[in-house]
């Protein structure tokens, strides 16, 4: 007994947190309490009436068999059996989405050689009540089947089957039953007979299977009402006695809500209040007709997987989708200028600063080249970009902009180039006569492919970072047709790309640089510490996702780039023996710093960014859906703070805006739960958040407000306390 009133105390309690939800109170500790003295008497009562019906059918409250619909097996061919369950009168158990409370049923399979069993295949729901609540589920008696495949290589001696259902049913209060059963077969090679004992109840479980539906079907979404329509014109209106949505998941509608039908000459619309999930980009689920047809009745259930309708504008993805292409265009360009400004590209100003310097000692031919040259280096990366983020979004993978930085393969290259870079700088060693467009004496070598590598290496490091008026640009882009969506990007990267570009071609402003000197040798030197110093950001970032294992490869890659360097730039004027030693044995060094890569290809959970330290940390939840839903529900105001560890203008507005005392101080006046996307490593579930707000890369900042009726605010990309406060005052 004191077993059995465990598992009712803790099924009880599970309901009771779900009511409690749906009702719109916040689970505090005081409702939990509630819920645990509620769920204590709920669990003795049962007992009391378990024990009571016990005595007297000598059966639990559920009655359970696996039943086949043949009579024997016949290796290699697919056969299917039932687990048949009869419930006791009053009582109901659930659809794979239970509704407002329950849990659908489970069941575990004894492994069995040579033969391999499917999912329950659940036949469609009813509607039923419990109070203010609505449950999908079934009462009586219900067959859920399951496919059974076997080996051609299968044993003639008989097979047995052996499963293990956990089923939660219901009447007022909720019990846990499980069901064990087994079914042996003879294992015959000729075509199997059906078992007329059952061939019946298989039939008539299967007219109740949804079936793929025949007709289009597609959705709006408003403040208040989800409205689905069906485009059945064969349907008539006096044959239609009802239409039943049963959601595939939960939060879609408000299940206890009346689903209104309308029916014309184009089809079916059924109109019924939203749930607490604020967008959708499908909707899927089973549609229940049932209709008259002469003298009888008939039911018939469709599975159906809506998508937006072409009209509306009802959500938040289809108003940044809608946008013309043509003011995406200038998105795009104005984003790649803003872009410039951003601190992901701060680090690379440094060899474009040196490079504007040194246009001084240039001629206006030459000068220009440089610029186009630079131009060229930032398209062509572009292309690059572009044509791989959508090639793996055609392949149906959750990406978006900046997604190299989620690889810690990537992450580390990046910052062997950089502090590859940062010795060249520093003069440790010179290849040719230029690297990275950065001569070893100031001379007027051209330095072109430095040029177009310094291009390169800018695009790297802007792919992070998301600038104002880019993000509508970039998220347009990845939602049309790839000639326009390579358009949109290659524009963006020309607005990277252009003042540097103005520079280049206009004689006046360059009129303003300082003239060549001894002092750029010096200054050449000090702008290796910005490179240094981004190395070391992303040897942060690796840490993050690899763990010290990924620190320690780091390390040793850098000694192997350090090493490579000095070696190269010692025997460059001995003979040419030693020089060409000096030279393998650098490339030997890279090509090991290099391998080691390959042992931080396996992401470890990922810290939260930002100081460990900081109080303020704490306060952040992890990012879940089932979280936020539940949130939502209970009408708590929510904070969601989109971010990576490898974006620095996330990290910056942490710092500035999102960890100041008296932000935090009005998060708490205002009873506000912080949430934290961390998008450091790949997501598919942020990845899928971030585009139904129309965005494809971080930082995102949304606020949902009280009222479940109340959009979301989404927040500037750059962040003050201001604004942030600002936000706040819209929770009464």
């Amino acid at each position: 007994m004191t077993l059995q009133g465990g598992k009712i105390l803790a099924a009880n309690k599970v309901c009771l947190n779900k009511l409690v939800t749906r009702l719109g109170f916040s689970p505090l500790r005081f409702a939990q309490s509630l819920t645990w003295i509620v769920a204590v008497a709920i669990a003795w009562c049962t007992i009391s009436m378990d024990v009571a019906w016990a005595a007297s059918t000598k059966s639990s409250n559920v009655q359970g068999q696996l039943v086949s619909e043949v009579k024997t097996i016949q290796p290699g061919t697919p056969l299917w059996v039932a687990l048949q369950i009869k419930i006791r009168p009053g009582w109901h158990i659930y659809w794979k989405n239970p509704g407002d409370s329950g849990a659908a049923p489970k069941i575990q399979w004894t492994r069995t050689q040579g033969v391999n069993a499917g999912e329950l295949v659940f036949p469609y729901p009813e509607r039923l009540p419990v109070g203010p609540l609505m449950n999908f589920g079934y009462k009586d008696e219900v067959y859920l089947l399951t496919e059974i495949n076997s080996n051609t290589s299968l044993p003639t001696n008989p097979v047995t089957l052996r499963a293990k259902a956990d089923i939660l049913v219901c009447k007022e209060e909720c019990i846990p039953e499980q069901v064990t059963s087994t079914l042996t077969m003879p294992v015959n090679a000729n075509a199997p007979a059906k078992d007329s004992n059952w061939a019946e109840a298989f039939s008539r479980t299967r007219q109740a299977l949804p079936q793929p539906t025949p007709w289009q079907t597609s959705f709006t979404l408003d403040e208040k009402d989800l409205t689905l329509y069906v485009n059945a014109p064969s349907l008539q209106a006096g044959q239609i006695e009802q239409v039943q949505f049963f959601p595939e998941k939960d939060g879609i509608i408000q299940n206890a809500a009346p689903q209104n039908l309308k029916i014309s000459s184009d089809g079916i619309t059924l109109k019924i209040e939203r749930g607490y999930q604020e967008t959708a980009n499908i909707v899927e689920g089973v549609l229940v007709v049932r209709e008259k047809l002469d003298s009888k009745t008939a039911t018939q259930a469709f599975t159906i997987q809506a998508k937006p309708k072409a009209a509306s504008n009802s959500n938040l993805t289809a108003q940044t989708t809608d946008s013309p292409i043509w003011q995406a265009l200038i998105l795009a360009l104005v984003g790649g200028i803003v872009l410039n400004l951003m601190p992901c590209v701060f680090p690379v100003l440094s060899l474009k600063a040196l490079n504007i310097a040194q246009q001084g000692q240039h001629s206006i031919r030459q000068t220009r080249l440089q610029g186009l040259v630079f131009t060229a280096g930032v398209l062509v990366s572009f292309a690059l970009v572009a044509g791989v983020l959508l090639i793996l979004r055609g392949l149906g993978q959750q990406i978006g902009w900046g997604f190299q930085l989620q690889s810690p393969m990537f992450v580390l290259l990046m910052a062997y180039v950089l502090f590859a870079v940062g010795l060249s700088l520093s003069g440790v060693f010179v290849v040719g006569a230029s690297i990275m467009g950065v001569g070893h004496s100031l001379t007027s070598r051209s330095g072109y492919a430095g040029e177009f590598f310094t291009g390169v290496l800018t695009t790297v490091m802007a792919t992070p970072c998301t600038a104002p008026f880019m993000a509508t640009a970039v998220s347009v882009a990845l939602t049309q047709p790839a000639a326009v969506a390579i358009a949109i990007l290659m524009t963006l990267g020309f607005g990277l790309a252009l003042p540097y570009l103005l520079l280049s071609f206009t004689t006046a402003l360059r009129r303003f640089l300082p003239k060549p000197g001894a002092w750029m040798e010096t200054f050449q030197q000090i702008l290796a510490f910005p490179m240094y110093a981004a190395s070391a950001w992303l040897v942060w970032v690796l840490t993050l996702q690899a763990g010290t294992d990924g620190l320690a490869v780091a390390l040793g890659g850098m000694i192997l780039i350090g090493f490579a360097a000095w070696l190269h730039q010692k025997t460059q004027m001995s003979r040419q023996f030693w020089r060409r030693f000096g030279l393998v044995g650098s490339l030997v060094a890279v090509a090991l710093a290099v391998t080691l890569t390959g042992l931080v290809q396996n992401p470890t959970p990922v810290a939260e960014p930002g100081s460990t330290n900081s109080a303020s940390q704490t306060l952040w939840k992890p990012y879940t859906v089932e979280q936020l839903e539940s949130l939502r529900s209970s009408r708590q105001p929510v904070f969601i703070n989109f971010t990576a560890s490898w974006c620095i203008t996330c990290l910056v507005n942490e710092r500035v805006a999102l960890s100041q005392p008296e932000v935090m101080a009005a998060f708490q006046d205002k009873g506000v739960t912080l949430i934290k996307a961390d998008w450091t490593n790949r997501n598919p579930n942020i990845t899928e958040a971030l585009s139904k707000f129309g965005r494809s890369g971080v930082p995102l900042y949304v606020f949902y407000p009280t009222g479940l009726e109340q959009q979301p605010l989404i927040l500037p990309q750059v962040l003050t306390p201001a604004i942030v406060q600002d936000s706040l005052s819209k929770v009464s």
